[in-house]
């Protein structure tokens, strides 16, 4: 099993660095008038969806833990005053030899057993020092380390699931207006023909069932007119919801998704896929700050070694005086503590082998959906294809009933067959157009390589 190597310091400052130039070079449609691209839509979502705003929050909390990490490398140092009263015999003694005030009258027994009381203001400067920690500092800035990647390539592939939604709903938009055009036309052609067909029948050339007939194939036409007004208003606000789209910024659906893709073969689809998808590079890094929380657990059975050093002021008012130093090293080794750091052992190594089938699984899955997606291109290609050949087919098999409905040699019921064949089959040819678009924005986005430059 391949494993990506744990990403450098400097590749995760080009990371944020770029995220932060996307930002600067888009901010200004945030106040803009009106978005009228696909382009712009894709922009605007990428700065205002609201779940990859609240992703960020993730990407932040990793990046505080990995600084967290490396803060245990240094040296603390504690500030701390105060001060108390007391009269045990003790503490006063202690507190008078602290403050350096002690004389020969202060060893007499009767005042030794009852001193009265003394006040000490204390303040303290305390520094510590870890030397040796059984490599736990280490492991634990490595699994942090890992943890802020991962977070960052989620994030990388919630970017790319959002240019993917953002195109799929700007795509079924255009798709429904173009719908409404379309049905606006049959409907129009509808009206026309039952209004011939009234006229006809007035003459006595038409009898009462071929007006009916007309009358159903208008009703039905008006009813899939409303439709497409109806699949409109919801894939807009599909789309709104998608961008975060505020209340002062409009948007047009006039522009024409085209996106440029390159597609290759199948095996290189697969090879990119397992090269480029920054959800299987998150599960890696995940994998590998496991490996790391081995190493951090293993050090809890050697020894700790830490430098302590200190000074401390101690005197009967608030001034710093009676200065006294402290410095040293502590060795500390766990010898017993009931099996529980064998037990977290066990479970951080369960941890690690079930990451490791979990990637395995997530490349088959990944490899499923890049095939999947290459066939849902292929069929949709070839659908277009066969939908445009078929309007064409349909529109002139309608012209020639025409022409045989003029000449009385086709029914009624013939003639708006036909129509309605015609009608059916330019929408099932304006799907299949968006269908192709949407299929490539899938393959791009199941190989890991959708980004806002593939729209055109």
């Amino acid at each position: 099993m391949f494993f990506f190597p744990y990403i450098s310091a400097n590749y995760n400052i080009l990371i944020k660095t770029a995220l932060i130039s996307t930002l600067m070079m888009t901010a200004g449609l945030a106040s803009a008038a009106e978005i009228t691209t696909l382009r712009q839509s894709v922009d605007y979502a990428l700065n205002h969806n609201r779940l990859l705003e609240a992703n960020n929050s993730a990407v932040e909390q990793a990046s505080a833990g990995q600084d967290m990490a490396t803060s245990q490398f240094m040296p603390r140092v504690d500030l701390s005053t105060g001060v108390i009263r007391t009269d045990s015999p003790g503490n006063y003694f202690g507190t008078k030899l602290n403050q350096q005030r002690v004389k020969a009258a202060d060893f007499n027994p009767a005042f030794l057993n009852n001193p009265g009381f003394i006040n000490n203001y204390q303040t303290s400067l305390q520094l510590k020092m870890p030397l040796y920690q059984g490599g736990a500092l280490w492991a634990g800035r490595r699994q942090a380390g890992h943890h802020t990647e991962a977070a960052l390539f989620n994030h990388s592939y919630m970017q790319q699931q959002v240019i993917f939604q953002t195109i799929h709903s700007y795509a079924r938009t255009r798709q429904a207006g173009s719908a409404i055009h379309a049905m606006e036309t049959a409907v129009s052609a509808a009206e026309k023909r039952h209004q011939d067909t009234l006229a006809l029948q007035k003459r006595g050339i038409l009898i009462d069932s071929d007006v009916m007939d007309a009358r159903v194939h208008l009703l039905r036409s008006q009813l899939k007119l409303k439709q497409a007004n109806n699949a409109y208003a919801q894939a807009k606000e599909e789309l709104q919801r998608v961008m975060g789209l505020d209340s002062t910024t409009a948007i047009s659906v006039e522009d024409e998704p085209n996106l440029v893709i390159t597609t290759g073969t199948l095996n290189q689809a697969i090879e990119k896929s397992t090269q480029f998808r920054p959800d299987l590079k998150a599960l890696e890094q995940t994998y590998q700050a496991s490996e790391a929380d081995i190493d951090l657990n293993r050090a809890a059975f050697l020894p700790h070694v830490g430098l302590v050093a200190g000074q401390e002021w101690n005197a009967s008012t608030a001034t710093l005086k009676s200065r006294n130093s402290m410095i040293g090293a502590t060795i500390s080794i766990n010898l017993f503590s009931g099996g529980y750091d064998q037990a977290q052992m066990r479970a951080s190594r369960a941890k690690e082998v079930a990451l490791g089938l979990k990637i395995a699984d997530h490349k088959q899955q990944i490899h499923n959906e890049v095939t999947h997606a290459w066939r849902m291109l292929d069929e949709s290609k070839s659908r277009h294809s066969s939908e445009r050949e078929a309007l064409k087919q349909s529109e002139e098999s309608l012209r020639i009933k025409s022409l045989r409905y003029q000449q009385g040699l086709a029914k009624t019921s013939d003639l708006l067959d036909a129509q309605m064949q015609v009608d059916t089959t330019r929408l099932s040819s304006i799907q299949a157009r968006y269908d192709t678009t949407i299929a490539q924005a899938a393959l791009q986005l199941a190989t890991g390589t959708l980004n806002i430059e593939v729209i055109r």
